[in-house]
């Protein structure tokens, strides 16, 4: 018996298809294609686990400690089964061996098309490239002619405050402002980022403009250390200044929420440390990058009482990856899917686009069953929420034809 009393047969209560489904992904990292011919492929399975991804990003991590990290991945779910589905994409053994052979093989034949027919295969049609790491900035454009689809800006406050502050405190603000307006003038350029996470937390004050000079000046002459007695007031009130541009501009505000390799600032990384901010600028649109992950509980509280809070689901995706389901099922089941945008957090692994992508779809599929197992949706709504999730939400936001 079904709770509603309509009658739907076992076919239609079980199947949801989002297989045709065009997947945006609302967070990656840019890399030139020479590096990733450079580095080469042995590690990469490596390199794409969280584990190893901080030896690439943190400057915390031993590198001494490759060799332990390295030996973990064989006994990590993630990469065993990127392995496996790596090996039937490529026709090889399933072996790290034979597919860190195949995968090279393919880099040096036409690394450009490998990368696409990995996209095309887990059909994503378009990413948002978050142009704050790696450092210089690698154009959009170079990118996409790298990954093979479109790529959309999103332009990172942290490093226009490195570039600004050598001068007074003014010069930083106006600097800072000319930037954002500038980019804001760039139709590619769909979003704001601030990773104010890993420096002085996300409890974002609101410093007066005196407050925040006298900050600087302790700043500059404590050498520029990352302290919250010191950077924090400028920080903040810089953030402050760079919302109200993306207001200005019609620009969602992307922040780092949640964990991430261990340069972060993990007392103050998570939903409820930003939540006071939230509260004050809650008529304009920001997303938590990553949906607090692992605090993804807090987040889904803040976007289901704040309507302009959205949640980017990388980390989750893939690192979290025995949890996806289980997020995946509290995420959908308590915020409105037109919230929730999916990413991977690619750094530099074309892979990531491809074994994220693969994943997200499969487990929202299971996830969306579910639901309609239960009588909770039918299956048009529950696909129709499907493709909020991998890619409608994500261009709806940041004003994306599709």
């Amino acid at each position: 018996m079904r709770i509603g009393g309509g009658t739907e047969s076992e076919d239609e209560m079980t199947n949801v298809d989002l297989s045709h489904v065009e997947i945006v992904d609302a967070h990656t990292h840019p890399y030139r294609l020479d590096d990733l011919l450079t580095k080469g492929s042995a590690g990469f399975d490596t390199r794409m686990m969280f584990l190893g991804e901080a030896f690439h990003s943190s400057s915390h991590v031993d590198a001494d400690l490759w060799p332990v990290a390295d030996a973990m991945t064989d006994s990590t779910v993630f990469a065993l089964a990127m392995r496996r589905w790596l090996a039937a994409h490529l026709g090889c053994e399933n072996t790290r061996e034979a597919v860190t052979s195949a995968r090279e093989e393919a880099l040096q034949a036409d690394a450009v098309a490998y990368t696409k027919g990995l996209l095309d295969a887990a059909g994503v049609v378009a990413i948002l490239s978050d142009e704050g790491f790696p450092q210089p900035p690698i154009p959009a454009d170079e990118f996409a002619s790298t990954v093979g689809v479109t790529v959309h800006r999103v332009t990172r406050l942290e490093p226009w405050i490195l570039q600004h502050r050598d001068g007074s405190f003014d010069d930083l603000v106006s600097g800072v402002e000319t930037e954002a307006t500038d980019a804001a003038a760039d139709p590619d350029c769909v979003a704001y980022k601030s990773i104010v996470a890993y420096r002085t937390g996300l409890d974002v004050g609101d410093p007066s403009a005196s407050e925040a000079a006298a900050a600087f000046d302790r700043w500059r002459s404590d050498d520029w250390r990352e302290t919250r007695e010191h950077a924090k007031p400028v920080r903040d009130f810089v953030i402050r200044r760079t919302l109200e541009v993306a207001k200005a501009n019609d620009r969602p505000f992307h922040f780092h929420c949640g964990g991430g390799d261990p340069d972060i600032n993990l007392e103050y990384a998570g939903p409820r440390s930003i939540f006071p901010l939230l509260v004050d600028v809650q008529d304009q649109p920001v997303v938590l990058v990553h949906s607090g992950y692992p605090w993804i509980r807090e987040a889904a509280y803040v976007a289901s009482v704040l309507p302009n809070v959205y949640l980017e689901l990388s980390e989750l995706i893939p690192w979290g990856w025995g949890q996806v389901e289980w997020g995946l099922e509290m995420l959908v089941g308590t915020v409105p899917a037109a919230k929730l945008l999916y990413g991977s957090d690619e750094a530099g692994e074309p892979e990531a686009f491809w074994a994220s992508a693969l994943l997200a779809r499969s487990a929202l599929e299971r996830v969306l069953e579910g639901f309609v197992d239960r009588d909770y949706l039918s299956s048009n709504e529950a696909e129709g929420l499907g493709r909020l999730v991998l890619g409608d939400a994500c261009r709806r936001l940041h004003g994306i034809d599709g």
